[in-house]
């Protein structure tokens, strides 16, 4: 009698290459949130480091850095900080009375300085990128410092300019990183906790990077107008001022906003005053308060709460955020 055998048929080479394909495509998702988390993680750290170095430059001069210094080619806040990230011999080469303009014979030691905690690992516009095409070798930063911001909560009109008369935008003087002069911890007078001192610039703007680096990252405020714009200056008495800011913005419009279309002309490339706040995180941009602490803000934050925020004495309530 002959005996029936089982059929030992097992999966075809196609078959284990279907179910292959359909757990990566299951897996994939998940390990790129995994990944988009650590890159958040770091960038969050970045702003934490940046608020450590500022602290630290705090207690050696008693005062926050300049936003950006009285030189139409000047260095801003970023340059200050340098020694605090590990990069006192880089400090020491700088030469203040030279040009930080990366146009106009960039200084040696910004053509090859490269500090990746001044950039978020979740953009990826890299430190230098094609879209700032005169940042030439010069670093671009996702970081960025705050003015403070238009229009003034409490209704003052003396800490900022007329409406876009700074290359189509508005500058005010209300926050904590203002070009000309430094602001002490006692100035933050709506509280160290209450108030972004810098904030997160990594995204895009009508589909490219619109950051505040226009001649590379390390320069400041450029005015070719002359106009003085110390502490005591009222800043609607100045007529058009022929300027803009590197590493600085004076914050007008909500985060990620324009991210696909065309901004309006105060924020439409990386050489207006109020560049737009952005990233490439899932829902909102991170933040460096005053006191040190990195906090997320939503893209939904109420403008006038964020207004609030980035400005440091106008004594309004501060909502959720």
């Amino acid at each position: 009698m002959k005996v029936q055998t089982p059929d030992r048929r097992g999966f075809t080479l196609i078959e284990l290459l279907v179910v292959i394909a359909i757990l990566i495509a299951l897996l994939l998702p998940a390990v790129q949130q995994a990944r988009e988390a650590a890159r958040r993680s770091q960038c969050k750290n970045n702003l934490k480091q940046i608020g450590l170095a500022m602290h630290n430059y705090l207690d050696a001069f008693t005062t926050f850095p300049i936003g950006g210094l009285k030189n139409s080619r000047g260095p801003n806040w970023r340059v200050g900080l340098l020694p605090y990230f590990d990069q006192a011999p880089a400090y020491n080469q700088v030469s203040f009375g030279a040009s930080f303009w990366a146009h106009s014979s960039l200084q040696a030691v910004f053509k090859t300085l490269r500090i990746p905690g001044y950039v978020c690992p979740s953009s990826p516009h890299g430190i230098v990128n094609a879209d700032i095409p005169l940042a030439y070798d010069s670093m671009v930063h996702d970081y960025v410092g705050i003015t403070g911001a238009t229009p003034d909560p409490a209704g003052r009109v003396s800490v900022c300019t007329a409406s876009n008369i700074v290359s189509g935008g508005t500058y005010c003087n209300n926050g904590m990183l203002p070009v000309y002069f430094a602001r002490r911890m006692r100035d933050c007078l709506d509280g160290s906790s209450n108030t972004i001192i810098v904030a997160e610039q990594s995204g895009n703007v009508g589909g490219v990077e619109n950051s505040a680096n226009p001649l590379g990252g390390w320069h400041g405020w450029v005015n070719n107008s002359g106009e003085q714009m110390d502490a005591d200056t009222v800043l609607t008495s100045l007529g058009s001022v022929n300027g803009y800011l590197g590493g600085m913005t004076t914050v007008r419009y909500p985060p990620n906003a324009y991210w696909a279309s065309g901004a309006p002309s105060s924020a439409s490339s990386e050489y207006e005053v109020n560049t737009v706040l952005n990233s490439f995180h899932v829902g909102g941009i991170h933040v460096l308060l005053t006191d040190g602490a990195v906090r997320f803000i939503s893209d939904n934050i109420n403008m006038d709460t964020l207004r609030q925020l980035s400005v440091r004495d106008d004594g309004q309530v501060i909502g959720e955020f």
